[in-house]
């Protein structure tokens, strides 16, 4: 009896120790594909002057096809007027939260339900 309570009790310490790190890991995948198409959207932007909707497109798209995100639930918004050499271009792009936490007995901080990356580059678009 002694070793089945033993076992009840520290099965959420073996849960922790088995799936946190697999977790941290996955979160930080999936923030670094989100800088990534950040970085392919703002090269498409710098050279166009703005952003429109084909580059929103291949930023979602990236993320759909990599993570397997739902396309509605990805929230793309950015400078869509056209911007002369110089000026800045802004994006943000808000996706869900990955889950970093095994059970909300180890949840340790007031995390959101989403992550938002907003990130500013200038223009190089040449009007003339």
């Amino acid at each position: 009896m002694g070793n089945h309570l033993a076992m009840i009790l520290l099965l959420p310490l073996i849960l922790w120790s088995t799936f946190q790190g697999i977790l941290y890991s996955h979160a930080t995948q999936v923030e670094e594909t989100l800088m990534m198409a950040i970085y392919e959207g703002q090269k498409e932007a710098a050279l166009q002057g703005r952003y429109d909707e084909s580059i929103y497109q291949t930023m979602e798209s990236f993320l759909v096809d990599t993570h397997g995100y739902d396309p509605d639930v990805i929230e793309i918004t950015g400078t869509e007027d056209v911007v002369p050499r110089g000026e800045r271009l802004e994006v943000s792009v808000t996706i869900p939260q990955p889950i970093t936490h095994v059970m909300d007995l180890f949840r340790f901080s007031d995390l959101k339900d989403t992550y938002t990356v907003s990130k500013t580059i200038m223009s190089e678009f040449n009007p003339s």
